[in-house]
């Protein structure tokens, strides 16, 4: 009788363990820096032979060869440096080519897009190798960036310094087409660990000037994601390596809310104040500008209210040199510009730190047609959206200055100007700013034929105020045909940017007049008031039915 065995009559050894299958070659960590010029050396020395026995090298073979002669030619050349970045990716790719030679079949369509890439990488970094350990070129017309920026990326941290170096005196006369690599280049510099102090501060000054011509700048905004967290810690260590860095990011800041919020939220508000404080004349003016680009954006103002901003900002308007005071009006007006719950809260706190009376003494004290006088006008217009502020203005005497401000040959200046005027005006107690007011109605109906759509829309809103408020101002408007003509125009929805419902008053408070809405309807006016009565604004209805009543009139004239 045959008896199974039982489980337990079979005894397995453990534990069972089968060693892995011994390469010639096994892939390795990179070595440390010290160690890896060697490292790279001596796999250069053993792939001709290690090629030598593998089949699969006879195609690739030519041009691997002249990649291994190139490097091992560059790699001992007296000027290449022992910790350049490339030599990390260099031996992964060797050590790569050397598992092809003595490790197991990896299949045939594996090995060939392994030999092909390696061969590829290879190439390129023998090219590198050869920048390397070429003489640095002489400046010129040239100047040299072919081989200029790629040592900013490859060679050492002594090396690329140097590069820096050469770059900063060539950025003036580098090429446009060479710009965005240069700025690219610095960023990633930047980016890397390997960078000696004095480097960074080098990289932050390029930087600031390649913001100050128009095609670095656009190329710098395209790099902000990289470069404004190192501008952010230049700033943060203040001296003159935070004035570049507020040069640098002034532009920044201006064409990209990103780049605003990122440096919101690494406290670079609070940064900027103490660069506003404690700077020099020239910090002061970079620090405002960057100050006044983040206010810009509604959603962070609330950091301009935690770091008790306003107090400093008004200070730079009264004692700052005048590119400081435009900048930091600027800041104010943009402060100021909300009509959100933290917009309004700042325009009281501005006027209880003396911002309007700031701006009466700036105005006061400026001669000539300053680029200032535009966002002074601004801050006052938004201030004056506050009835109780527009009374103080108005008795203060700014209606005085604002007349003065539409004679301006900036048309920033006017545009401000009637805007503020169309503010203070609107005030129902200010029947004495009306009537101070009716001498610049023929101004402000020859803003109406300006070019920019800003200007015109301000100066209906101030016409409209005006016309509105008085009979006087009214015969005024009736009696300039072109005046009408041109209010009609901006009726036409094609024209973007103006608001509507001012010239539809404007014309509404004429349209009494036969002999105006004769002149409203030959410029078109009915037509461009279908679309208005489409998009439902204000007066639109009224003022059509009007109108046509006046053109049924013509058809039957009263005898």
């Amino acid at each position: 009788v045959l008896h199974a065995p039982s489980i337990s009559a079979f005894q397995f050894p453990l534990p069972l363990t089968v060693p892995p299958p011994r390469l010639h070659h096994t892939m390795q960590p990179p070595p440390a820096t010290g160690d890896a010029l060697a490292e790279c050396l001596r796999l250069l020395a053993e792939l001709p032979a290690a090629a030598a026995s593998s089949p699969a090298f006879r195609r690739h073979w030519p041009s691997i060869s002249a990649s291994v002669s190139s490097l091992s030619a560059s790699l001992s050349h007296p000027a290449f440096p022992p910790s350049a970045p490339l030599l990390s990716p260099l031996a992964s790719a060797l050590q790569a080519l050397l598992s092809v030679c003595g490790g197991p079949s990896l299949g045939h369509l594996h090995t060939v897009s392994l030999l092909s890439s390696s061969a590829a990488s290879l190439s390129q970094l023998a090219a590198d190798a050869r920048l390397l350990v070429s003489p640095s070129p002489a400046g010129g017309e040239g100047d040299g960036s072919d081989s200029l920026l790629p040592r900013l990326r490859l060679g050492s941290a002594v090396s690329r310094a140097a590069a820096l170096d050469s770059l900063a005196e060539s950025v003036g006369s580098m090429p446009a087409s060479h710009t965005a690599a240069a700025v690219s280049a610095v960023a990633a510099m930047l980016d890397s660990g390997d960078l000696l102090p004095a480097s960074r501060d080098k990289a932050v000054s390029v930087l600031a000037a390649f913001a100050s011509s128009d095609a670095g700048c656009l190329f710098l905004a395209q790099e902000s994601g990289t470069v404004v967290p190192h501008l952010c810690r230049a700033l943060e260590s203040g001296g003159a390596s935070a004035e570049q860095a507020c040069v640098a990011l002034e532009p920044l800041t201006a064409s990209s809310r990103d780049a605003a919020a990122a440096v919101s939220a690494r406290g670079g508000v609070a940064a900027l104040l103490v660069a506003c404080a404690a700077g020099t004349p020239a910090s002061q003016a970079a620090a405002a500008g960057v100050l006044r680009n983040i206010a810009a954006f509604p959603d962070l103002l609330p950091a301009f209210r935690d770091e008790g901003a306003l107090p400093l900002i008004v200070q730079l308007v009264s004692l700052g040199t005048p590119r400081t005071q435009e900048l930091a009006l600027g800041c104010l007006q943009n402060l100021t510009a909300s009509d959100g719950d933290e917009g309004q809260r700042l325009k009281v706190e501005a006027f209880q730190e003396g911002a309007l009376g700031c701006v009466k003494d700036f105005l006061e004290s400026c001669r000539g047609d300053g680029p200032g006088l535009a966002p002074a006008y601004g801050l006052l217009r938004n201030m004056a959206t506050f009835r109780y502020i527009a009374e103080i203005a108005v008795s203060a005497g700014f209606v005085s200055h604002v007349l003065a401000a539409l004679g301006s040959e900036r048309a920033s200046t006017r545009t401000e100007a009637a805007m503020a005027l169309a503010e203070l005006c609107s005030v129902s107690s200010s029947s004495k700013a009306r009537k101070e007011a009716g001498g610049a109605m023929p101004r402000l109906i020859w803003m109406l034929e300006a070019k920019s759509v800003g200007e015109r829309d301000a100066a209906a809103r101030a016409l409209a105020t005006l016309v509105v408020a008085a009979s006087s101002h009214r015969k005024v408007f009736k009696k300039d045909e072109m005046g009408i003509v041109n209010a009609v125009q901006l009726l036409d929805p094609a024209v973007r940017g103006a608001d509507k419902r001012f010239p539809v008053s404007l014309l509404l408070a004429v349209s009494q007049s036969r002999r105006c809405r004769k002149q409203m309807v030959a410029a078109g006016a009915c037509g461009f008031l279908q679309g208005l009565l489409a998009a439902e604004v204000d007066g639109a209805k009224k003022l059509s039915e009007c109108l046509g009543r006046g053109k049924m009139l013509g058809v039957f004239p009263r005898t």
